[in-house]
């Protein structure tokens, strides 16, 4: 049976790492067995749903590259360590498959990959970096890797047609969802949720600037100017030490606009059950790849309304199963949500397309049979 290994430098709880322990789980006894690397740091969510799905993991000493002064300084200080202890880790597990997760930055796993000998997946999943982060990724891209996985046509322009980097492995693999767990009929509503007044407009976002939230509470202010209705606007999602800035620079602008109904709730390992008993859900972010918490309220026959990023257009027909605005535009935002406010038949109707488009293009059987193919590839490379 090969051996996968997918590595990640960065174990907090986010997408990405709903997409590797989804997948990880999906192919367990399908052909392939795979070991997830993960940091020891900051990895207690991650683990417990790797944990939670059977699937094997390693804990190694990794540190991430940050603007955080001390994990900077300890990725900068123990690189050349840390990439000998994974590349010595490769090279005696023996994988056939080194899937490199989380991004552009993540160079160890590549450059311990090359060394160990290892076929090298990068799997590449934003499209705004620092020009520095893309000034490292064009060498190692060209000559340390064997194939990449992109999540999303915005990402492979982003990073490998601007850049002029082909290979014979390029697969686009979007960001899965459950469609079985994020359910409707299977799904118990929050009791805190509940507990909110009025209709609920839901972000699923960490706080950090790249979702846009200052937009999202713009946007919040426009629709308590208008709306005759109560609602309530929830940002669910968790405050890293790092982002506790921009935290107080979003709480400064709902105290200046006097906001009163918007909640911060926090991390929630339950998203599925927040998203039942959300009514409208809303993307503000002003960057993305392929963004999951997205895909998984339409699968949860939310009505939603998102910003043109990364793949959105291709998966959301304004107009038809959700509205797309541009990015920053908070009036355009609150317009197209108060429509779906006033008018509980075209968010009926929109959740329910939104549905049937996550079922046919993004559920997780679909991609997890992508990823299968692209294993495939690259062993034979």
């Amino acid at each position: 049976m090969p051996k996968i290994a997918n590595i990640i430098e960065d174990a907090r709880l986010g997408g990405p790492q709903v997409r590797i322990a989804e997948v990880a789980k999906r192919l367990k006894g399908n052909e392939y067995e795979t070991t997830v690397i993960i940091p020891k740091k900051d990895n207690k969510r991650f683990k417990t749903r790797l944990e939670e799905y059977g699937v094997k993991y390693k804990e190694l000493s990794l540190h991430r590259l940050t603007k955080e002064p001390k994990h900077l300084v300890l990725f900068v200080l123990l690189f050349f360590y840390e990439l000998f202890v994974l590349y010595r880790y490769l090279k005696k597990e023996n994988f056939d498959v080194l899937h490199v997760s989380g991004g552009s930055w993540q160079w160890k796993g590549v450059l311990a990959g090359k060394l160990a000998r290892c076929k090298v997946l990068w799997h590449l999943n934003d499209t705004k970096m620092p020009s520095y982060i893309k000034l490292f990724f064009k060498p190692l891209a060209k000559c340390c890797v064997d194939g990449f996985i992109v999540a999303g046509s915005r990402v492979k322009s982003y990073y490998l047609d601007e850049l002029k980097i082909n290979k014979e492995i390029i697969h686009e693999i979007q960001a899965p969802v459950d469609c079985e767990v994020f359910d409707p009929q299977k799904v118990q509503s929050d009791p805190k949720m509940d507990s909110y007044d009025g209709l609920k407009v839901v972000t699923v976002a960490n706080v950090n600037p790249v979702k846009g939230l200052e937009t999202f509470i713009r946007m919040v202010n426009e629709i308590n100017k208008q709306a005759a209705q109560k609602v309530s606007f929830v940002i669910v999602g968790s405050i890293n030490n790092n982002q506790k800035s921009y935290y107080d620079y979003l709480n400064s602008l709902k105290e200046k606009y006097n906001i009163e109904n918007l909640y911060f709730y926090g991390v929630s390992n339950d998203v599925k059950s927040i998203l039942k008993s959300t009514d409208i859900y809303v993307c503000s972010s002003i960057a993305e790849a392929s963004p999951v918490s997205l895909w998984e309220a339409m699968a949860m026959k939310k009505a939603v309304v998102s910003t043109d990023v990364g793949d959105v257009s291709r998966f959301i027909s304004d107009g038809k199963n959700g509205y797309i605005v541009n990015v920053g535009d908070y009036e355009q935002l609150a317009n197209q949500i108060g429509v779906l406010i006033e008018n509980i038949n075209i968010r009926e109707r929109y959740g329910k397309e939104a549905r049937k488009v996550v079922r046919n293009n993004l559920d997780i059987s679909t991609v997890a049979e992508q990823h299968q193919i692209t294993y495939k590839e690259a062993e034979k490379v």
